[in-house]
């Protein structure tokens, strides 16, 4: 892990985390979440765990808050306190609760990652209170576009971390050699493939997210291509 100086000019400390570094870090902590708190660890992950694994470690939350259209998730930052998310009511009324569990794993990775960097802004600043009127410093958005650039570390960072908490790349990894092997064709696997498509129908079933998720997150680690 490296730390730079943040390119939108914000206070806080710029890190550089490698993705398998994220990978694990993700697996981990939910495992050990769910083990302490859920009864073990279990594919998928059921969507009020996910919503508790968000309430032990932020301030307060808001799961039916009325955000602006287009904006799925909101975490507000603070220099002295845990940070306060809302996820928006619309996308409660969708025919799955995949924009629900994305958007929560989104806001998570902001609550986990980037929240304490405020705080340790905070407290080399010498602010003990906020600026703004409502006490947030900074809010992130989480917003329609699944596959975001990398335009702001930290909305991909919790990009990632959505991806790799609702579909963990051990497991993932494991499906793509298992099919690898069965379909006699080594990854990258082309996107209009038979075995491609066998993936991600198994990442659907197993880890419930939607088809545009699971395409993602595997383009992501490289195991399928547009070709």
């Amino acid at each position: 892990m490296r730390d730079f100086r943040d390119p939108l000019g914000r206070p806080i400390r710029r890190l550089y985390l490698k993705t398998d570094v994220l990978d694990k870090r993700c697996e981990g902590i939910v495992r050990e979440f769910m083990e302490r708190r859920s009864g073990g660890y279990r594919l998928p992950i059921p969507t009020d765990e996910l919503i508790r694994l968000l309430e032990e470690r932020a301030g307060k939350i808001d799961t039916y808050a009325n955000l602006p259209e287009g904006i799925y998730g909101q975490t507000s930052m603070y220099y002295d306190r845990k940070p306060n998310v809302k996820i928006a009511e619309s996308i409660y009324n969708t025919r799955s609760d995949h924009l629900v569990r994305t958007t929560t794993c989104h806001e998570f990775g902001h609550v986990w990652i980037h929240a304490p960097l405020w705080r340790e802004a905070g407290i080399k600043l010498g602010l003990g209170t906020s600026r703004a009127s409502d006490g947030a410093v900074w809010n992130c958005h989480r917003d329609s576009i699944v596959n975001a650039p990398k335009t702001d570390w930290v909305e991909w960072q919790a990009g990632w971390v959505s991806g790799a908490i609702l579909m963990p790349a051990s497991s993932v990894r494991g499906w793509a050699a298992e099919y690898a092997a069965r379909f006699g064709k080594n990854p990258p696997f082309a996107l209009n493939s038979p075995v491609a498509s066998a993936l991600i129908k198994r990442v659907i079933e197993e880890c419930d997210v939607s088809i545009l998720a699971a395409q993602v997150r595997l383009s992501k680690l490289r195991l399928v291509v547009e070709r």
